[in-house]
């Protein structure tokens, strides 16, 4: 599996899970239903070297099917507003890879499309208000982009991009590369292939990124173990978070929190984004996480590779919820449709 990171992380909202024994999880009702707030959201995990997506009905733990036709070392996901799912392939595990991203309808076990022709190591994948697909190549250096159902790019950004592991959008439209081997984070504005600023300023191996509401940018560094906070037109001045950050993967930015995913001390720990103080933090159910993401209720899912499984947090207080395990096996990303 490529190194442990984030996939389009910084875009979503957030999310989280844990493990249990065989037979029914402590705390689960025998109908596989978790105690939480329920959505008509579909939960989804990519399995990376069993080659699979599992999905789950909202509020269940046992996965209501598992796409396979399509499906090769899958690392990266991302789902757009009708609720199309997008399934980026490594296509090996290593060596010279054969890339693609599959697309698949809400429900669906086919691909009704595949992309290759741009695709090379999909490390993230986001999806933007007008239904533009982006893709990082982590293979090639390159952003792709995609019209809505197209299968060519209808752009490439290859200026600047060097290692790109999160893709991130404000409230213009501009798009956010975090660059984790040139240490930098690069913005482009709609349409653009040449950079409009180069964040570079207490940026060391960013391997995620956040916008909040009022387009503050959070990015995670896994050298030096910081978050750096940049505000708007502020971009050589940051503030930075410090207190629990150890080899932080992913970041979500909800209703003025921010949540980070940290893989060295296995932990989620959530931040006043006024303050920048901590606010809360557990490693109950974190255990070599690889993803995160949210729902609409504000429910957390971590993806955790040892044991593999799924933990639900609260994030009202970052209590464990629930865990779930049947169906996931060395998950490398997780998403929630809308």
């Amino acid at each position: 599996m490529p190194r442990c990171g984030p996939i389009a992380r910084g875009t979503l909202l957030a999310l989280s899970l844990g493990a249990c024994s065989s037979g029914s999880t402590p705390g689960i009702p025998a109908n596989g239903s978790l105690a939480v707030p329920l959505t008509a959201e579909t939960l989804y995990a990519a399995n990376y070297y069993a080659s699979n997506v599992v999905a789950y009905a909202s509020g269940k733990t046992t996965p209501s099917r598992t796409i396979t036709t399509g499906i090769a070392f899958p690392n990266s996901l991302a789902v757009d507003s009708a609720g199309n799912l997008y399934v980026g392939n490594y296509g090996r595990a290593s060596g010279s890879l054969n890339s693609t991203v599959s697309v698949y309808r809400a429900g669906g076990n086919q691909p009704t499309r595949t992309i290759s022709s741009g695709v090379y190591g999909p490390y993230a994948m986001a999806i933007d208000h007008s239904g533009k697909l982006y893709v990082a190549n982590n293979g090639h250096d390159t952003i792709t982009i995609y019209a809505r159902g197209a299968s060519q790019p209808t752009l490439t950004i290859d200026k600047d991009i060097r290692g790109p592991e999160a893709l991130g959008f404000d409230s213009a439209g501009s798009l956010y590369v975090a660059n984790f081997q040139g240490n930098d984070v690069t913005v482009y504005l709609a349409g653009k292939i040449a950079p409009i600023h180069k964040v570079k300023v207490g940026i060391a191996a960013p391997s995620s990124l956040a916008l909040d509401s009022s387009n503050t940018l959070y990015v995670a560094n896994q050298r030096g173990n910081t978050i750096t906070v940049y505000l708007p037109n502020h971009l050589k001045s940051p503030r930075r978070i410090t207190q629990g950050i150890h080899k932080p993967i992913s970041l979500l930015s909800s209703a003025g929190d921010l949540f980070v995913l940290s893989y060295g001390n296995n932990t989620v720990a959530a931040y006043d984004e006024a303050t920048l103080k901590r606010i809360g933090v557990t490693s109950s159910g974190v255990s070599c996480p690889s993803a995160m993401s949210a729902d609409r209720a504000g429910n957390l899912y971590v993806t955790n590779t040892c044991p593999s499984g799924i933990s639900v947090f609260a994030s009202s207080d970052l209590k464990l919820v629930h865990t779930i395990t049947k169906g996931v096996s060395s998950p490398s990303a997780v998403t929630v449709s809308p």
